[in-house]
């Protein structure tokens, strides 16, 4: 994936479209928001509207856009918010679509096969998990972002983020020592 242009290459003018910057933040984070937004509970078959909501969100809130956080940091709010709205819809509506992940690079067709796998197992885990958790383990564990930062995103205090985080990994490894008791195999 070829690095995204600066953001200053497209001016923020109040009220004017941000094309080009929006399209540079989706060319530098549509992935790994793609990934977030599944890990955070979003059914799989919904990630792609919920990455197109996220986005149209970002196209009209990013004039108000304050750099008070990592642009980064303001993507993930926005994901966890969209994510929350999708599994309350998902919870609504009750059923369960086919998966569907990000388009791969080159894989065969055994590592695609193991790689899909492991998600789903993922996924079974992390469902596990109460929602406070799951986005504080998700946000950590998987997206690889500072307690602080997710304090900002959740709009918590750090503590709780600690305190949530220790919980859920306890929370994480029951469910996984559970799973492999039952013989369903997770590495």
């Amino acid at each position: 994936m070829p690095a995204a242009p600066p953001l200053t290459a497209a001016p923020l003018v109040p009220g004017a479209p941000h094309r080009e910057a929006v399209a540079a933040l989706y060319r530098a984070h549509a992935r790994e928001l793609w990934r977030a937004l599944g890990r955070l509970g979003v059914q799989p078959a919904a990630v792609e509207d919920a990455l197109h909501e996220l986005f149209i969100v970002v196209q009209r809130r990013l004039p108000e856009f304050e750099h008070r956080a990592a642009i980064r940091t303001w993507l993930y709010a926005i994901a966890v918010r969209i994510a929350r709205k999708f599994r309350d819809r998902a919870r609504r509506n009750s059923f369960e679509p086919a998966t569907v992940e990000w388009p791969s690079g080159e894989r065969g067709p055994d590592q695609a096969l193991l790689d899909a796998e492991a998600l789903r197992m993922l996924d079974a885990l992390l469902a596990e998990l109460d929602e406070a958790k799951r986005e504080v383990f998700v946000l950590h564990e998987v997206e690889e972002l500072s307690a602080p930062q997710i304090a900002a995103i959740l709009e918590v205090n750090v503590n709780t983020v600690y305190s949530r985080l220790r919980e859920a990994k306890k929370a994480f490894a029951k469910a996984h020592a559970r799973r492999r008791l039952l013989g369903r195999d997770v590495r």
